[in-house]
């Protein structure tokens, strides 16, 4: 999104985009957003808040779960923010509000709120996915980006989990911060080999306006080392089995986020919380600090193409006519034709090759028109 918001105007939809009816499958997927913290990170420019009363919060995202009627759904994610700061009985007002039966439920959660009792508390009401907030297991660091928990601790969360049953475990990472070094990712990274998850995040640091870092004047990483960290992190982490699904998404063989690939495949989903998007009958919004859902303008089938080439799956050609009406290989004929060494189109699909990846951004702005780059 941060993409699409940065590098597009207001684009009118021409006749081609109104070829045909867009079709729609019904919502299957739901994320609510937990704003509050224990405090703020330095590179964090999400909405949250520093933990206080959550009563009047907690009313008002009840009452837009039980307005959108949910009967049935594959993935519920709870993100934030710190979900894991939530009481039993917040969390239970929230859980109850949506079906028993979900494939896969997400929690995120910081290593410092795990406790035995909370694993097998949130074990019991069906989450069967946790993502976990590391971004680095070098404490130095740790401490330089506002972290309030420890590298050990991080090591000891991962087993309080495994020791309530938790399988499905993915941490995230953060490389390019201020000082790190390459050496100092490679840790990183081992030390994720040796603890034997089935998912990494893995994301470069984005400088954000609104964060402190941003507020500080820190400057980005270096390019080029991001780059040597990125393509390090590649090649290491596929060589010890992982594919690489998503530009910054690890998993070993069918271990994917269900949640995530809602969003990378082209699917609507619930928003619930201020600080939460989401994106019903094609329309994105919002929600914001009053509760209320803001549309926002949406380009789908540039978004459809944004989404999918991230990911080693591609897009659909033939669910893309059928949902959009036009043919991305015609109409992006000459970009692809640019970039024909990374373009692949193999059972139906089109997609990008490992590099084609690393250098999605380059390619979706020479797709756009060029009002929208000015």
């Amino acid at each position: 999104r941060r993409f699409f918001q940065r590098h597009r105007k207001e684009r009118k939809v021409t006749g081609m985009e109104q070829e045909a009816e867009v079709t729609r499958s019904p919502v299957r997927s739901a994320y609510v957003h937990i704003p509050f913290c224990h405090g703020i990170c330095s590179y964090c420019a999400f909405y949250r808040r520093i933990s206080q009363d959550h009563t009047g919060w907690l009313k008002q995202i009840c009452d837009q779960i039980r307005k959108a009627d949910i009967r049935e759904l594959d993935t519920l994610y709870f993100g934030g923010g710190t979900p894991s700061i939530l009481t039993e009985e917040e969390f239970d007002r929230i859980r109850f509000l949506f079906p028993n039966q979900i494939h896969e439920f997400t929690m995120e959660c910081n290593p410092e709120d795990i406790t035995p009792e909370k694993a097998a508390f949130w074990k019991s009401r069906s989450v069967n996915r946790i993502s976990m907030g590391v971004q680095t297991f070098d404490d130095r660091l740790l401490k330089s980006i506002g972290r309030r928990h420890s590298a050990q601790k991080a090591r000891e969360a991962v087993e309080i989990l495994r020791r309530a049953g938790f399988e499905n475990l993915s941490i995230d990472l953060i490389f390019g911060l201020p000082g790190q070094t390459l050496q100092d990712v490679e840790r990183d990274v081992m030390e994720f080999l040796q603890m034997d998850l089935p998912h990494l995040s893995i994301y470069s640091l984005q400088i954000e306006p609104d964060s402190v870092f941003g507020k500080q004047g820190v400057h980005p990483c270096d390019e080029d080392l991001e780059a040597d960290m990125f393509e390090w992190i590649v090649r290491t982490l596929k060589e010890a089995g992982y594919e690489h699904y998503e530009i910054s998404s690890f998993a070993k063989p069918g271990r994917y986020s269900q949640h995530n690939l809602a969003y990378w495949q082209d699917r609507d989903f619930f928003g619930f919380g201020p600080g939460a998007s989401g994106r019903e009958q094609g329309q994105r919004y919002h929600i914001d600090s009053r509760g209320q859902r803001i549309p926002e303008e949406t380009d789908g089938p540039f978004e459809a193409l944004m989404m999918g080439l991230r990911t080693q799956f591609g897009v659909d050609l033939s669910s893309f006519r059928e949902k959009y009406g036009w043919d991305p290989g015609r109409r992006y004929a000459d970009v692809i034709k640019r970039y024909a060494p990374h373009f692949c189109e193999q059972d139906g699909r089109l997609f990008l090759d490992e590099n084609g990846r690393e250098i999605l951004n380059t390619i979706l702005v020479d797709m756009l028109p060029e009002e929208s780059c000015e």
